[in-house]
């Protein structure tokens, strides 16, 4: 019964993306294309993310243009997708413009028409750990031979990235030339609001206000620290690594530091923070952004996390705490050796050499190892991402 319902799924892909979607989009590309149509396809949500958010913005009030939300949720992994996937191709028809920020097959499945920009701004910064094909002969994501049936990547006219370093990470994953010029280093647009005084104001407001509500005794003056470990396992069954000792921290560093948790948006469950430790922990994940978080947090704990990348734009102390880290190269592997000679912290794979580089980074403000990688990774990242985009889209470079 397995082997047949596998079957079945496989057949019904092969017809969707092979024959269905190639058609629907042709017959919509007969029509006259609309310059003024720009479409943010939302592969994985129901509402503006990250980067689609402030291009949209930048572009919603630019006479001649129309920008729409498309959005397909698919983040349950099953096969409801199929049908809003005929209708994003539909609409893409007569496009001027196509922004997405994940990995879809559906943008290989036909070749759009010459005069439609398809944009991947993707959702990360810089390069860590492996995706693509570069991944393929792991155990994450799709193997070599789905994503060659099923390309994802073939029909880019823009690729924007933190860094010239970048370049041929994204080169590989996305399985492009060695010399394929879509992907540019005009920086990732999210990455402005880290510019803006305004914002960074806004989010200590925010923080005072989160700390009263969520800890029992308040901030009281105390340096935060910032936990943000990526998931485990696939995006439709991501979990979080309860790893992290958190009376013994708060035993430690109790009146000096207070944690804050932020699950990676694929992460549903809440973490359990003891409820002696409430005055020390507290899960803000649906208390403040990310963003909002990078610029209030006073050191960074993470493991195999991109979000690195935006917090050394802040040149503060990061630590990684990498207890599974034999795991994870099995299962995905990086584009750097994960060492000290290309992280911008210390690293600890046990609690006891966690709480000695916490020690450390709290002695400090400033951090010159975040510094010299946010130079290397995030060089193209200065406040003006979002306008060069936009630009690219109104044809003014």
């Amino acid at each position: 019964m397995a082997g047949a319902a596998k079957l079945l799924k496989s057949v019904v892909k092969f017809t969707a993306f092979k024959i269905v979607y190639p058609a629907v989009y042709k017959i919509s590309a007969l029509r006259k294309c609309d310059k003024g149509k720009v479409i943010f396809a939302e592969i994985r949500s129901d509402k503006l993310t990250d980067n689609f958010r402030y291009i949209y913005q930048r572009l919603e009030n630019t006479q001649g243009i129309k920008p729409q939300l498309f959005a397909v949720n698919n983040i349950s992994g099953g096969m409801g997708y199929l049908w809003k996937y005929a209708k994003l191709c539909a609409e893409m028809g007569n496009a001027g413009a196509v922004l997405i920020n994940e990995s879809c097959n559906l943008f290989g499945a036909f070749r759009f028409r010459k005069e439609t920009k398809v944009i991947q701004t993707w959702h990360a910064c810089g390069a860590f750990k492996k995706w693509g094909l570069s991944s393929a002969e792991g155990t994450f994501g799709e193997s070599r031979r789905e994503q060659e049936k099923y390309p994802a990547h073939t029909s880019y006219t823009l690729c924007p990235v933190s860094s010239e370093e970048c370049i041929w990470a994204y080169r590989e994953a996305f399985g492009l030339k060695d010399n394929a010029d879509c992907v540019k280093a005009m920086g990732v647009s999210r990455t402005d609001f880290y510019f803006k005084e305004q914002n960074i104001l806004n989010a200590q407001k925010r923080l005072d206000e989160v700390l009263e509500k969520r800890l029992t005794s308040g901030r009281k003056g105390r340096k935060v620290i910032l936990y943000a470990p990526t998931f485990r396992g696939q995006p439709s069954r991501a979990y979080i690594p309860e790893k992290l000792h958190i009376r013994a921290l708060r035993e430690k560093f109790g009146g000096d530091l207070v944690l804050l948790i932020k699950r990676h948006g694929f992460v549903k469950k809440q973490w359990d923070i003891p409820s002696d430790c409430m005055d020390f922990a507290a899960d803000v994940t649906e208390d403040m952004g990310i963003e909002q978080l990078i610029v209030t947090a006073d050191m960074l704990i993470t493991d195999y996390s991109s979000v690195i990348f935006e917090y050394s734009l802040m040149r503060r102390p990061m630590i990684f705490y990498a207890f599974d880290l034999a795991d994870y190269y099995d299962a995905r592997g990086f584009y750097y050796s994960y060492d000290e000679s290309f992280l911008p912290g210390g690293i600890a794979e046990d609690g006891g050499r966690l709480s000695e580089l916490i020690s450390e980074a709290a002695k400090t403000e400033y951090s010159e190892r975040s510094d010299r990688f946010r130079k290397r990774f995030m060089g193209a990242c200065d406040g003006k991402a979002t306008e060069r985009i936009a630009d690219y889209i109104l044809n003014k470079q």
